[in-house]
Order: C-alpha cells, then sequence, then structure tokens
C-alpha cells in the first residue's frame, strides 16, 4: 500500500484544508495517509499525531512514497533531505492559516526552481499524487557512481598525457585596453 506522509509543522494556525484534502485523496486513491496536524484538529477518516519528535517524522518520510508539506522551509528540508521532491500546501492568509504570504513566496521560488512541486488547489494536489514522486539522490545514493566513473577517465586521461597539458597563458584571454 502506497504511504504518503503529511506534515504541517508546528504553527499555531489551524491547516484544516491540507487535512481535507488528504482525506478526499486517501478516499480516492487508496493510500495510506499519515498526517502530523499539529493544531489542526483530527479527521476520524486518517492516522494523525499533533507532533512528532523530528527523529520520528524523518524515519516515517523516509519510509514513505510521497511527502507532502506546508510551505515551512524546515519541513521542506527535512523531505528533501529524506529524498523527497515533497508536493507542498502553502499557508494561505487569506484563509487564516498564517499571519503573511511568505510560504506562499518562499515555495514558489523553490518550485520555479525545480526543488518542490507547489499544489495551491486540490485539483493541483490530487494531480500531483496520482503520479509517482520523483526522489533525490542522496549522498551515499548508487546514482552518484555514473558522475564518479565518468570523472575517474577524464583524470585518468589527465595523467597519462591523452589531454594536453597548457599552460597558464593559454587558459586566459589577456586583453590589453589601450
Amino acid at each position: 500500500m502506497t504511504l504518503i506522509v503529511v506534515s504541517v509543522g508546528t504553527d499555531h494556525h489551524r491547516f484544516d484544508r491540507i487535512l481535507d484534502w488528504s482525506e478526499d485523496a486517501q478516499r480516492t486513491t487508496g493510500a495510506r495517509f499519515v498526517v502530523q496536524r499539529g493544531a489542526t484538529p483530527p479527521r476520524t477518516g486518517l492516522d494523525s499525531f499533533e507532533y512528532l519528535p523530528s527523529d520520528e517524522l524523518e524515519a516515517l518520510m523516509r519510509s514513505a512514497d510521497a511527502v507532502v508539506c506546508h510551505g515551512g522551509p524546515g519541513t521542506i528540508s527535512l523531505a528533501r533531505g529524506t529524498g523527497h521532491r515533497p508536493i507542498v500546501v502553502p499557508r494561505n492568509p487569506a484563509l487564516g492559516e498564517h499571519v503573511d504570504d511568505h510560504q506562499v513566496r518562499y515555495t514558489a521560488r523553490l518550485a520555479a526552481e525545480g526543488k518542490v512541486d507547489m499544489a495551491c488547489e486540490q485539483s493541483e494536489f490530487l494531480t500531483l499524487l496520482a503520479d509517482p514522486r520523483p526522489r533525490i539522490a542522496l549522498p551515499g545514493d548508487d546514482d552518484a557512481a555514473p558522475a564518479v566513473e565518468a570523472f575517474a577517465a577524464i583524470a585518468n586521461q589527465v595523467l597519462a598525457g591523452e589531454i594536453p597539458h597548457r599552460n597558464w597563458r593559454d587558459r586566459f584571454v589577456v586583453r590589453r585596453i589601450p
């Protein structure tokens, strides 16, 4: 069964929208959602915890097939550190979920850089959950092996003299300004 971990962080504002969306998605997808819900009241259909120690939340994220979170930098960083490109639902101050729009602006920047996927509407949320989630290569992952091999091949060519050595003057373009 697919495991989706959702974290709303530790802010004192309620975040009903993300729990409502998660409850609907659990019903329609059959995935299991486990939610760290903070100040938001529990939903009967969701496994949830008010707060979890960070090491427990990290372990839960590592075992997840996907991570959904609010737009807090700490939670996004934790999700990425466990190998996920998270689905981020930034808190919306117009809905009473936060005091200002810093999460919307921060998440939009990270989404533009390809570091997260942003969902501001339930339809976006469901679309992002429908496809397998991309993973991030972490230190120690085997994904680095091809890059290491390519670097080693170039280094061996340099050491064997197959790539000509250039002196410092050949490396720089020197222009004289009259």
